[in-house]
């Protein structure tokens, strides 16, 4: 049974660290989303004709504004820039276009006259709290964009409790070769609290080229430590790490071709090495909206253990096909979206271990002001996720059933709360439930998880 329930509870536990990570990476986004139109030709129309509007009306800001929108996604940073300073000219006291401007020179990397701009934006006493936290933000970005090595640090401490920790099925009835047999009690499903540390590290070096090139590194490194079921104790650390390098000269886009490894323990004992490859190109789009199209090989290594006595069986490798993708939303400030598609072809030394995978993962972080009680003008992060997962295995397990082929379908929803509570440190609160369906008995799992922690950030 031991290796049937590591390939289980492993993947659970992987998965609830994916959603846990979804913590580093949220944050603010642009203020003013506008859906992208296919049709570049009518909006380059709509703005030839609003120019000849603004020669003979230049005080019109509603026909400026929407100029300057248009430009935007049409990828004429100059020319937005350009309109939205006349409208200064006309109005001196709009600290929302001084925080477009000051977005707008970010972009063409400009990082002083970001300042500049994103300064005078704050300014004013009249000035809304959700752009001073804007400017707070790309007024850090600025501090590392001009500097050679750019380094971004989360670092969360936390207990969790898993009502399914050892991800044990719902009937105690499964399957075993080819009949219905009573579970041990050593695989019921089994409550648990752990305690748990996660540190993510990101690392940019720029090459100082003028096009933005320069060489990124990823380190996550992640220990669970279980109050009860102590051969469930995870441990992980992966790096990545590669350049990334421009595609043209203002075009937004850039590729990552990277090399990658980690090691994983459980139960404080070795159980899987990775060694990998794989490269992205990101597109940055108008308004904030960032894609990241990619493929990934990897190459794992198991290693068996007194728990985990056919953890071998899994030696194989992995190719991945996804595309990750962040934005806002127009209809609420603050609201933003996250989104991941991936598909996974794993290989398995045993045949009825190896699957394809199919995840499509989803968020909607919304950024507020930190309620009053707080004592602080930071803002604060709430983020409802939902997952689904498909994966049909290759071949029926003669250990468990022969005759079935293993499908499962696993959901799983949840929401993160991010609070901060002076300069760089916070709380985070997440909740998350999981339910696996699948056609093998031994496989249907349900859980819900409940984390905190203290949180900071660099």
């Amino acid at each position: 049974m031991s290796s049937w329930r590591s390939r289980v509870f492993s993947a659970v536990l992987l998965r609830s660290l994916a959603a846990l990570a979804l913590i580093a990476g949220l944050g603010p986004v642009p203020l003013h989303a506008q859906t992208v139109s296919p049709d570049d030709t009518a909006l380059r129309a709509e703005a030839d004709a609003l120019f000849k509007h603004l020669l003979a009306k230049p005080n019109d800001l509603d026909a400026a504004f929407r100029f300057s929108e248009i430009e935007t996604k049409l990828g004429d940073y100059e020319a937005a820039i350009g309109a939205l300073e006349r409208m200064l000219f006309y109005n001196p006291n709009l600290p929302r276009v001084k925080l477009e401007l000051g977005l707008l020179y970010f972009r063409l990397r400009s990082y002083e006259m970001a300042r500049s701009y994103l300064n005078a934006a704050t300014e004013s006493p009249d000035t809304p709290q959700d752009v001073r936290d804007q400017v707070a933000k790309f007024l850090a970005a600025i501090d590392r964009g001009l500097s050679d090595n750019q380094f971004a640090l989360f670092a969360q401490i936390g207990l969790r409790h898993q009502t399914n920790a050892n991800a044990g099925p719902d009937s105690q009835i499964v399957r075993a070769l080819g009949q219905d047999a009573v579970l041990s009690s050593q695989f019921k499903r089994t409550p648990d609290w752990n305690a748990f540390g996660i540190v993510t590290l990101h690392h940019f070096y720029d090459f100082e080229n003028q096009r933005g090139d320069g060489w990124e590194s990823d380190v996550i490194s992640y220990y669970a430590r279980q109050f009860k079921v102590t051969r469930l104790d995870l441990g992980l650390l992966e790096v990545a790490t590669g350049p990334r390098l421009a595609l043209g000269s203002g075009t937004g886009m850039s590729v990552h071709p990277y090399v990658l490894a980690n090691y994983v323990t459980l139960g404080d004992r070795p159980y899987l090495g990775t060694l990998g490859a794989g490269t992205s190109v990101r597109f940055q789009l108008p308004f904030g909206i960032t894609l990241d199209p990619g493929i990934e090989f990897r190459n794992r290594d198991y290693r068996n253990s007194k728990d985990y006595e056919n953890a071998t069986q899994q030696d194989g490798h992995q190719i991945i096909g996804f595309v990750i993708g962040s934005g806002n939303l127009p209809f609420i400030a603050g609201l933003g979206w996250q989104g991941r598609i991936a598909y996974t072809k794993d290989t398995a030394s045993y045949r009825p271990y190896a699957y394809n995978d199919f995840t499509a993962e989803f968020a909607l972080p919304y950024t507020f002001t930190a309620p009053a009680f707080a004592q602080t003008d930071r803002s604060w992060t709430i983020a409802p996720f939902a997952g689904y997962s498909f994966t049909p295995y290759r071949e029926a397990d003669p250990v468990i059933d022969p005759s079935i082929t293993r499908l499962d379908r696993q959901w799983r929803a949840g929401a993160t709360l991010d609070m901060t509570f002076f300069s760089n440190f916070g709380f985070a609160l997440q909740v998350q439930y999981l339910h696996t369906a699948s056609t093998v008995t031994n496989y249907r799992t349900r859980d819900f998880i409940v984390s905190g922690g203290p949180t900071i950030r660099f």
